[in-house]
C-alpha cells in the first residue's frame, strides 16, 4: 500500500470529453507557432492586434511567418474559440502606419484568457490543496519505449523534452495505420507544421542512425506545384513513413 495525493473527489471527465479537449480544443496550442501568436495576444498592451502587428512582433522574436501561415493559425484558434476577429478591419495598433490599407483585427476571447489562467496549474511553483488518500498500489506496464529513454523521464520544467515527446506521440499516432503519408497530410493529421516535422526528423537522423522515421523528398503533383507557387504549400514535398522500430513502438503504444 502507498499514499498518493488527489486534488478532489469531483467527477472526472469521461474519455470522450477528454478526447474532445485534447484532440480539438487544445490541439492548436500543440504548435509552437500557435502558442507564440496566442501569447502575443495575451500580453498585448492594446485591445486588438492586426496581422501586420503580429508579423512584425513575431519576426522580432525570430519567428518569421508568412501571411498565409499566420492567418491559418489564427483561424485554427478561432475555430476552438480562443481568439476572435472583429467584423471591421483597422490600422496597426503598435507601429506607425500612414497608408490606407487596413488589416484584420484580432484579440483573445474570454475563453482564451480563461485557458491561459488555467494553464498556470502546470507551473512548478503553483500551490495545490491536496488531501491524502490511501489506495492499493497497482503497477501496469503498458509499453516500454526503449528508443525514447530520456523523453520518458522528462519533467514539465524541461520544456524541450516535453515538446519532443509530444511530437513523437503525434507522429506515431498519425502514422500508426499508414504505410506512408505526404508531409501536408501528416501535418493536418498531427497538428504540427510541415517545417517543424521535417526539422524534427532531420535532427533525429543526425544524432541516431536507427531512426523511427524515414523522410524522402518527392515531387509535387500539378496542383501542389501551383499551390507552392502562390505560397500555400512549402517549397519541398516529402513522404514520411515509420521504420521497423517505429512501427513496433507505434503498435505497442496506447494512442
Amino acid at each position: 500500500m502507498r499514499k498518493i495525493s488527489s486534488i478532489d473527489e469531483s467527477q472526472p471527465q469521461t474519455r470522450e470529453e477528454l478526447e474532445e479537449i485534447f484532440e480539438n480544443t487544445l490541439r492548436p496550442l500543440q504548435s509552437r507557432n500557435a502558442r507564440n501568436i496566442f501569447l502575443l495576444l495575451r500580453d498585448s498592451k492594446t485591445e486588438y492586434l492586426t496581422t501586420y502587428d503580429m508579423q512584425h512582433l513575431l519576426e522580432e522574436q525570430g519567428n518569421k511567418l508568412s501571411k498565409v501561415e499566420l492567418n491559418n493559425w489564427l483561424s485554427a484558434m478561432q475555430e476552438v474559440g480562443f481568439v476572435q476577429k472583429e467584423l471591421e478591419r483597422g490600422k496597426p495598433t503598435t507601429r506607425p502606419y500612414n497608408k490606407r490599407y487596413t488589416f484584420d483585427l484580432w484579440k483573445l476571447t474570454e475563453k482564451g484568457r480563461e485557458i491561459s489562467k488555467r494553464l498556470e496549474v502546470f507551473r512548478g511553483n503553483t500551490p495545490i490543496q491536496t488531501r491524502e488518500k490511501v489506495v492499493e498500489k497497482t503497477i501496469e506496464k503498458v509499453v516500454e519505449i526503449s528508443k525514447l529513454p530520456n523523453l520518458v523521464d522528462a519533467t514539465l520544467e524541461d520544456q524541450e523534452k516535453v515538446n519532443a515527446l509530444s511530437m513523437h506521440i503525434g507522429l506515431l499516432k498519425a502514422l500508426k495505420e499508414k504505410n506512408f503519408m505526404d508531409i501536408m497530410s501528416l501535418s493536418n493529421e498531427s497538428g504540427f507544421t510541415p517545417k517543424k516535422i521535417v526539422e524534427f526528423i532531420e535532427d533525429l537522423e543526425k544524432i541516431d542512425s536507427n531512426t523511427l522515421y524515414f523522410l524522402s523528398e518527392i515531387s509535387w503533383d500539378l496542383k501542389g506545384k501551383i499551390l507552392h507557387t502562390i505560397g500555400l504549400k512549402p517549397k519541398k514535398n516529402y513522404s514520411v513513413s515509420l521504420s521497423i522500430d517505429g512501427k513496433k513502438i507505434a503498435a505497442s503504444l496506447t494512442l
